[in-house]
């Protein structure tokens, strides 16, 4: 059995790595909602001129369920205190963003994802003890994140109720989780409510929307076994980064996921630069299971011989919860 050793690099990131800029962050969300869009509002305007034409359509339907797909990206970095210095304006960004995936609601995935971050890949991981369960890729990529948001879901429906509290360690008090959960749901009705209203004059557009949800779905579900999945000779392994530029441009720096659980508080767009220079220091030799340079290689690892976070010879106790 290979086993990693994954000690954290000496590298100590500049600043301007760790220091969030309202520049960015207005151009990051500006290229997130436009690559969500203008391919979108270019597929309706064909369809609605042309029905008959949408199956030529179908690349800008991939390109908008992408666009989407990163609005729940930015809602992670959000709720990683990433798009401004002020932490509940950071959240309040996320929540609106993150919402338009209807029914992801990232407050209560902020609750497991921190302590996904504190126990990753082990049994005390939320994760971990989710979507290890599913082997074959067909269940992995259309049951995984469906279970995984309804308990997002239900979880911020608890934390929005008058004196909820949240178990575990936590950067933000109760108050401000109760506030952000609450403006969670009422986002969950208004972005539907906004797509209905435009629907009313391009009918084409609730189709295509809905398109748009399942393509990210399918996106986000694949996603999570190419960040954690490994061989089952891996123990402990942490996190994979893909290099491909394509991935880069995709998943906005994301890809680079060992570096963000490294870094969790350098922006996920700032990552790649973050990469070369652990590439420079040297600290990838001999760990070059963690790096996956091919856009379509990444694509096995939602097969079965690839379980979530590799091999672990300790298995959860029993009776240990799921989710």
């Amino acid at each position: 059995m290979t086993q990693l050793a994954l000690d954290k690099p000496l590298l100590r990131p500049e600043r301007s790595l760790l220091t969030p800029s309202a520049l960015e962050t207005t151009l990051v969300i500006g290229y997130a909602l436009l690559l969500f869009a203008a391919p979108l509002a270019l597929l309706v305007a064909i369809v609605d001129r042309a029905p008959q034409a949408w199956p030529l359509a179908l690349p800008l339907l991939l390109l908008a369920g992408y666009g989407l797909f990163l609005q729940g990206i930015l809602g992670h970095e959000g709720f990683h205190f990433n798009l401004s210095d002020n932490r509940l304006y950071s959240c309040m960004l996320a929540v609106a963003l993150s919402s338009m995936l209807t029914g992801f609601c990232v407050t209560g995935y902020f609750v497991d994802h921190w302590q996904h971050h504190r126990y990753n890949g082990s049994p005390q991981d939320p994760d971990w003890r989710l979507l290890r369960r599913y082997r074959l890729a067909a269940t992995r990529l259309l049951v995984s994140r469906l279970h995984a948001t309804a308990w997002y879901l239900l979880q911020t429906v608890r934390l929005a109720l008058p004196g909820a509290k949240v178990s575990g360690t936590l950067p933000l008090p109760d108050r401000q989780i109760r506030l952000l959960a609450r403006a969670n749901l009422a986002c969950q009705l208004l972005w539907p409510a906004l797509w209905l209203l435009l629907a009313a004059k391009w009918p084409p557009l609730l189709p295509a929307v809905a398109g748009c949800l399942l393509l990210a779905l399918l996106i986000s579900a694949l996603n999570a076994y190419q960040e954690h999945a490994f061989e089952t000779d891996v123990a402990l392994p942490v996190a994979r980064s893909r290099t491909a530029a394509l991935s880069t441009l995709l998943h906005l720096g994301s890809n680079y996921h060992l570096e963000h659980h490294l870094y969790p508080r350098v922006p996920c767009w700032r990552l790649p630069r973050l990469h070369r220079q652990l590439l420079a220091s040297g600290w990838y030799e001999g760990r070059q299971a963690l790096i996956e340079p091919r856009f379509f290689g990444a694509l096995r690892y939602c097969k079965a011989r690839f379980p979530y976070a590799g091999a672990w010879q300790t298995m959860p106790p029993p009776g240990s919860p799921g989710l």
